[in-house]
């Protein structure tokens, strides 16, 4: 099975852009086989990418580091959280053309990762406990439910406009029902204020204990805290607004909410990222990101794939 260690982003990162290049051609022409090329070719793409991040955080952790715990990590996570709701949407709506939607955030994710590398990693403490493992998988997911919030919203408003408009469907264009993209709007927008919710509590639990033993503490009037205070104080008043406000649910004030979302979103992450909330450097000889794979197993490292080719 060491061919497996072959593996790299460029392998996933191509199948989804040629599986974004079959979904642009829908528009243009009919292919009976074509769907059914997209859904292979995005398994192909997802089995490469899934044994990409397996077998990183594996030798991550034998090399004690967490690929996981750096901005490559993450945003490959990200990326695949969002191909699992892609071949959910691809399940449930299987006639829309959301991959048009979906794909280019997915492809966006892998290239800012791949531009920050694996060396780019959060800051890291002696002490790993289950809170620091709740902190980062509820953030991971909770950003991935908001990007595909925005997806959803930027569909909404596209279908609303052509509605207002009295425009004719397009044959080859199909989005899913106002009804269908409302309700899935909704219920993201709750996932995320919950996820993003745990995430900010188990962050300050991981500080508490960070407190405790003397390292690796953030004060709590860091931008990181404030910014992400705010971004789940959003989430909440959105949440309860829309729910307990029927006005809220109506028309396009739910795809304003989720896109508003976003926005912050890509706000928060701009000031942790400004603020240092990540480092080149790791500060001990066992936080290093990069390990070497025994020579005489003849296996490279698919960490190399970050900054080249297959």
């Amino acid at each position: 099975m060491n061919w497996l260690y072959g593996i790299s982003i460029t392998c996933f990162a191509a199948s989804y852009l040629v599986a974004l290049c079959l979904e642009l051609t829908r528009v243009f022409f009919r292919a009976p086989l074509r769907k059914f090329l997209i859904t292979g070719i995005i398994l192909a793409g997802f089995f490469a990418h899934t044994i990409y991040m397996i077998l990183q955080t594996q030798m991550q952790i034998a090399g004690m580091g967490l690929f996981m715990g750096s901005w490559a990590g993450w945003c490959f996570g990200a990326a695949w959280v969002l191909i699992v709701a892609y071949l959910w949407i691809r399940y449930r709506q299987p006639e829309t053309l959301a991959g048009l939607f979906v794909l280019p955030m997915v492809i966006c994710l892998i290239a800012t990762g791949t531009g920050l590398g694996p060396d780019l990693a959060f800051p890291s403490t002696k002490a790993r406990t289950v809170w620091n493992a709740v902190h980062g998988l509820s953030l991971l997911v909770g950003t991935a439910t908001v990007i595909l919030g925005f997806v959803f919203g930027v569909m909404y408003l596209l279908q609303t406009r052509r509605l207002k408009r009295k425009l004719p469907p397009y044959r080859r264009i199909r989005f899913p029902s106002l009804e269908w993209l409302q309700q899935s709007s909704e219920t993201l927008l709750l996932i995320s204020m919950v996820l993003l919710g745990v995430g900010l509590l188990s962050g300050i639990v991981v500080n508490l204990i960070n407190q405790k033993i003397g390292e690796g503490v953030l004060p709590w009037d860091d931008p990181v805290i404030v910014s992400s205070g705010v971004l789940f104080i959003w989430l909440l008043i959105a949440t309860v607004f829309n729910l307990y406000y029927r006005p809220a649910r109506q028309g396009r004030k739910v795809a304003y909410l989720v896109l508003a979302s976003f926005i912050f979103l890509v706000v928060e992450i701009g000031i942790v990222l400004g603020s240092g909330h990540a480092t080149r450097e790791p500060k001990e000889p066992g936080d290093a990101v990069a390990i070497k794979l025994p020579a005489e197993l003849g296996i490279r490292s698919p960490l190399t794939g970050l900054r080249g080719g297959s």
